[in-house]
């Protein structure tokens, strides 16, 4: 990775880790529902814009529509609404923290549903060593409305997971340019959460103010549409593989962050816990490269063993 693109992939992790610390402000004068709407519309009309520029089209085809329906579901509309929602209980640097727990998830799903993925001992450890880390942060004897908020940002977790495998197992041969179906996926989200949130709007009118109005900017243009750029430029670039790493970074510049603009602090059992999840996420990470590689050198060999003329 040379150095421009590891500067990409720390720009990235600040981009996301500030959006829990830009949705905290935003809290300030709109509701949950409001601002999910908002950030999707946002980042929507960023992305429709970049394709009408590069001139490429949106998906077409019912069936990628419909799975367009479900990726806007689990992994917008209800992670974002669940983070947003936990964020009113619990600081956005602990939020950082719960939400890194989503590739613990997606391994665990993608061992039980992917058919192509090998579930080894080495990445259920990794992914039990994480979930400890889970446990360690919410406590042995948790606040009821703190709970109430872990849960809900842990559960937004799985649904990002669920969007990713379905995505692996479902989208992954789809002939789509790669901010495509990004930005047809947002368009979705936006459809369905306006009218949703019209009516939060209604029930309780928002307050907005001049910081609120920046964080939703910033959360919706930043972190929900040119954050898609960032992202498939550096898969593009130097893989998924490394492009994962932005996994780790994420949560500290979430705490970085609250702690330097809200005063927020962790205490000894998130600092605990977060080790062990990071710990997990690494050791599920790489028993599924090593699995992967495997894979590979066998489907090479036994290609090679049909092809050998002296057989």
């Amino acid at each position: 990775m040379r150095p421009s693109d590891a500067a990409r992939l720390v720009l990235l992790a600040a981009i996301w880790g500030s959006s829990f610390l830009m949705i905290k402000l935003a809290l300030r004068a709109l509701g949950p529902l409001q601002i999910v709407a908002g950030r999707l519309v946002i980042g929507a009309a960023v992305l429709v814009v970049l394709l009408c520029v590069t001139g490429t089209a949106l998906p077409r085809g019912a069936g990628v529509w419909g799975a367009l329906v479900f990726m806007a579901a689990f992994s917008n509309i209800v992670p974002f609404a669940l983070i947003t929602w936990g964020e009113e209980r619990i600081s956005s640097g602990l939020t950082s923290i719960l939400n890194s727990t989503t590739p613990l998830f997606t391994a665990a799903l993608a061992a039980a549903f992917l058919p192509q993925e090998r579930p080894t001992a080495a990445r259920w450890l990794g992914v039990g060593i994480g979930f400890s880390g889970v446990v360690v942060i919410v406590g042995a004897e948790p606040e009821a409305a703190k709970l109430v908020g872990e849960l809900a940002v842990v559960v937004a977790s799985l649904s990002y997971g669920i969007g990713f495998v379905f995505a692996r197992r479902f989208l992954s041969g789809a002939a789509m340019k790669p901010l495509a179906m990004p930005a047809g996926q947002l368009l979705v989200g936006s459809v369905i959460m306006l009218p949703v949130a019209g009516w939060e709007a209604a029930v309780a009118p928002p307050d907005l103010s001049a910081m609120a109005v920046a964080a939703m900017g910033v959360l919706g243009g930043l972190g929900t549409g040119l954050a898609y750029v960032l992202f498939y430029r550096l898969i593009q670039d130097v893989g998924a593989t490394s492009t994962s790493f932005v996994t780790y970074l994420i949560p500290i510049f979430g705490v970085a962050i609250g702690w330097l603009v809200l005063g927020e602090r962790l205490g000894p059992n998130a600092i605990g816990g977060t080790a062990l999840v990071i710990a997990g996420i690494a050791l599920a990470e790489r028993a599924a490269r090593r699995a992967a590689t495997e894979s590979r050198a066998a489907e090479v060999s036994y290609a090679g063993e049909r092809v050998d003329p002296t057989r």
